[in-house]
């Protein structure tokens, strides 16, 4: 009996977790964010793929790299406990767009964050050799994720084959910098 007990319990808190998770305050659905097109990045028709819709992507005239824009809207203002909702929500995106399960995630600085975007806070990963179809024909892939209170999620991805690429010169700011949320 006391077997049948526990595994009650554990069911129930499975279900409850479950409906935690499934009640996430972002939808993906685009909102307004400024983003800063400079004359290296020339606009694509967004690619396809079933691990991560993009909304806008860029390129240069080389095709040496590709930035991806992808949002989230926030579904309910003043969430409690927005930064677990938004790591629980963007893990499996993470994981989907990499194509393999990463677990070494760095958190931006809060300051750095609403400095440089306008933001609240964020996150950011770099992934080697991405396995899914979001990352076909490019061996490196830094995703971010920037959260704006009741605004949403911003995904920006790079992605590059030359590992050169990922260094601290005026294209690759530009690129970085190509941003910011709203008021």
């Amino acid at each position: 009996m006391r077997k049948i007990s526990i595994l009650l319990l554990m069911a129930f808190i499975g279900v409850l977790a479950n409906a935690e998770i499934m009640n996430t305050p972002f939808i993906p659905e685009e909102f307004d964010v400024d983003i800063i097109q400079y004359p290296h990045m020339l606009k694509i028709e967004n690619p396809q793929s079933e691990q991560l819709d993009t909304y806008y992507a860029f390129t240069n005239k080389e095709s040496s790299y590709q930035i991806r824009y992808s949002f989230f809207k926030q579904t309910v203002n003043d969430s409690p406990d927005i930064k677990t909702a938004f790591s629980m929500y963007i893990l499996p995106i993470i994981w989907n767009i990499a194509g393999y399960e990463i677990d070494k995630i760095t958190n931006f600085n809060d300051n750095d964050v609403k400095n440089e975007f306008n933001g609240d806070f964020g996150l950011t990963c770099s992934i080697i050799d991405p396995k899914s179809d979001y990352g076909k024909g490019f061996k490196y892939m830094v995703a971010d994720f920037f959260y704006k209170k009741n605004q949403g999620i911003v995904v920006r991805t790079i992605l590059f084959n030359d590992l050169k690429f990922y260094q601290l010169n005026k294209t690759f700011l530009e690129i970085y910098h190509s941003f910011k949320f709203h008021e």
